[in-house]
This record gives structure tokens, sequence and C-alpha cells, in this order.
């Protein structure tokens, strides 16, 4: 019976000690989760820290290449008001009566009598030469582009009544290319051949349009020609050598 008594208090001590070392194995492995999900948190707020700084960055520079890109828009719409007087524009009306409807058959130059003209022209590179019908309530644009110091030419007629015709300027902006009015809308009549030039002071994209939008019915022929011109090239004239300078004489050595 003691014996007995002894075996069952030995069965308990073993009993609590695995159950005390149970618990302390739990305590152990709930310790290392718990310092894994702690480590793992940490790397998570540094992560986010690091993208926070990250994001910031990138913000303040795209903020300071906005700022830039509508600082140099600006630039270009100022510049653009001026660019007719900077570029030594000039146009001019010139009365022509009594052309003849054979002359309206396609050929711009026979409308336009560029024969005439033909020294006025001999050193212009012809971008345009055509008849085009305009419709009512629309515009016909066409774009040249003008390197520095070149001079854009050209000269046109409406067939009848009468035409708008402006003269734009092509600027990159934020959000894309648009278009800067340099020279106004103007209309000219089927009296008048309209002839004009334009320097350019800058690298330039010019549109010349045709308009035609204040017109609900009719549309309207117009024949025209545009060319650039390079501008003088100077070549410095050899200069003629550079006269020797006479020796002067020796005087003559008495003979001994």
């Amino acid at each position: 019976m003691e014996s007995v008594q002894k075996g069952y208090q030995k069965i308990q001590e073993v009993s609590q000690r695995v159950t005390e070392n149970e618990k302390v194995q739990q305590s152990v492995e709930w310790a290392k989760k718990r310092a894994s999900e702690i480590a793992e948190s940490e790397r998570v707020q540094k992560g986010l820290e690091v993208a926070k700084d990250t994001g910031k960055v990138v913000m303040e520079k795209t903020q300071q290449g906005l700022e830039a890109v509508k600082e140099k828009t600006r630039e270009l719409r100022a510049g653009a008001g001026t660019v007719w007087e900077k570029g030594r524009g000039s146009i001019q009306r010139i009365r022509t009566e009594g052309v003849s409807a054979v002359a309206w058959r396609g050929s711009a130059r026979d409308t336009l009598d560029i024969a005439a003209r033909e020294e006025q022209w001999k050193d212009i590179k012809v971008q345009g030469a055509e008849e085009l019908l305009v419709p009512a309530r629309t515009e016909h644009t066409c774009a040249y582009h003008v390197s520095k110091g070149s001079t854009l030419r050209w000269t046109f007629r409406v067939k009848d009544y009468d035409i708008g015709f402006a003269v734009r300027m092509r600027v990159q902006v934020w959000g894309g290319a648009q278009e800067e009015e340099v020279l106004a809308v103007e209309r000219y009549d089927n009296k008048d051949t309209i002839s004009g030039s334009w320097v350019a002071d800058e690298d330039r994209t010019m549109i010349l349009a045709f308009d035609n939008r204040f017109s609900k019915l009719r549309s309207k022929t117009v024949a025209y020609l545009v060319g650039t011109e390079k501008p003088p090239s100077f070549v410095e004239e050899p200069q003629p050598p550079a006269a020797q300078a006479e020796q002067p004489e020796q005087p003559e050595q008495p003979v001994v």
C-alpha cells in the first residue's frame, strides 16, 4: 500500500513537471512568435517611412517640373505677342484690276502673275503654290518651319468676295502644342493681291491661316504662293597681299 502511494506521488510529480515544461515551451514559442511579429512590424514601419520620404521627394521634383513648364509657357505666350515686331514683319495690299477668269484654272503662279515678279522670287525656296477651296465656316492652315534669320514670304488673292488671313506661331505649352496669334485675322477682298514677309527672330514654326469661318454659305477660292528665303551670306573679299617694304639703298663703299 505504501509503495503504491509513493508510485502515485511520483506520477503526480512527473505529470506536474511535464505540464510545467509544456507551459514553458509554449511561453518560449509565444515569445519567439511575438518577437518575430515585432521585428516584422518594425520592418514594415521602416518601409513605410522610406516610401513616404521617396514619395515626398518625387512630389517635390514633380512640382518643380510643373512650375518650370508653366513658367516656360508664360514666357512663350508673352513672346508670341511681340513676335511680329521682333521678326520685322510686313504686309501690303496691291490693287489689281481685271484678273481674267482664264487665270483661275488651278495655276497659282499664273493667277498671281509670278512670271512678272520672277526676279523677286528667284532666290526664294517655294514651300507651297496652289489654288485651294476654303469651304464656308472653315479655315485652311499650313505650317512652315522658319530658321533663325530666314524670311518667310507669301502672296495670295481671293477669287470672289473676301477671305480672312492671319499669321500664328506654334509653341509647346503645358498640355501640348498650341498656336499663338502673331498677326490678327484681317479680311481682304478680291481686288487686292496681298504680299507679306516675316524674318524669324528664332527658329519658329509659323502658321498661315485662310479664314472663311465668318461665311455661312459661300466657299472661297484662294491662290497663294509661300516660300522661305535664307539670310544673305557675306563673303569677305580677299585682302591684297601687303606690299613688301622697300629695302633702303645701301650707300656705296669708297674704293680704297
